[in-house]
């Protein structure tokens, strides 16, 4: 047990032996616990200091000479209370200052040009992150999606999703491949902050969907189990206008079919 606490310490083997022999001498001058390890007393006094800045030994002077001895437990203790209060205080200016001025650390070229930053979730659970992150959008959701790809590929997280939409109150415009499901699910827009248009799926038909917000493009593969976001204002805002001319089409192939 000795040895893992001498360890936890980052002691190496010399510096591990000789404070074993301290402790087995008691206080001694430097000279004598040479002479004991028979090692040169330059030597010996080096690790020795050094056990004493790591709070292990404690050093004091008699009569010009200089004698080690370990130190109580209880001061060891206290001893490194007190650098753990030192390192949190250090730790949290550390975090203030990036906080507050952390962009100063960015390359500079980010500065002139954002580059966009692209995130891959993989399994059921990398989807559901990708969707977490649309109850983030402090904007209107815009969203090419097919109904059936999203509810045979996660049936139970979307039973509360919507409602959770809903009621962060984070509206949706959407595009669906026309089919009996989308109609039914189509007759809860109202209710779950949804305007969506459906389009004939014989002649517009895809799984993935892909949802538009804020700076971000997230896209879900439902087959693949692959999520994806990317941030880059600039591609979003192209995204957007994208969808505002597909969506009106959208709606007059959905007027047509009423």
């Amino acid at each position: 047990m000795l040895s893992q606490i001498l360890k936890s310490f980052g002691l190496n083997p010399k510096e591990m032996k000789t404070f074993e022999k301290v402790r087995d001498l008691g206080t001694q001058p430097a000279s004598n616990i040479a002479r004991v390890m028979d090692m040169p007393r330059n030597t010996v006094r080096f690790i020795l200091d050094g056990l004493v800045q790591k709070g292990l030994l404690v050093k004091t002077n008699r009569v010009n000479t200089q004698y080690y001895a370990v130190d109580s437990t209880k001061n060891i203790i206290r001893r490194l209370k007190v650098q753990k209060v030192k390192m949190a205080d250090k730790i949290d200016s550390q975090v203030n200052m990036i906080e507050k001025f952390g962009s100063e650390l960015n390359p500079a070229y980010q500065h002139a040009s954002r580059r966009p930053k692209i995130t891959f979730y993989e399994g059921t659970d990398g989807l559901e992150r990708v969707y977490e992150h649309t109850l983030s959008a402090k904007e209107d959701i815009k969203s090419w999606a097919s109904f059936e790809g999203m509810h045979e590929a996660m049936p139970e997280y979307f039973n509360t999703y919507y409602a959770r939409r809903t009621k962060k109150k984070i509206k949706i415009f959407s595009i669906h491949p026309d089919s009996d499901f989308a109609r039914e699910r189509q007759k809860n827009d109202k209710k779950e902050l949804r305007e969506s248009a459906l389009v004939p799926a014989s002649k517009f038909q895809w799984i993935p969907e892909i949802q538009v917000y804020d700076d971000f493009i997230n896209i879900a593969s439902w087959k693949e189990k692959l999520g994806i976001i990317i941030e880059s204002p600039e591609i979003s805002q192209a995204m957007k206008t994208i969808f505002d001319m597909a969506f009106e089409t959208a709606e007059k192939y959905d007027k047509k079919k009423k």
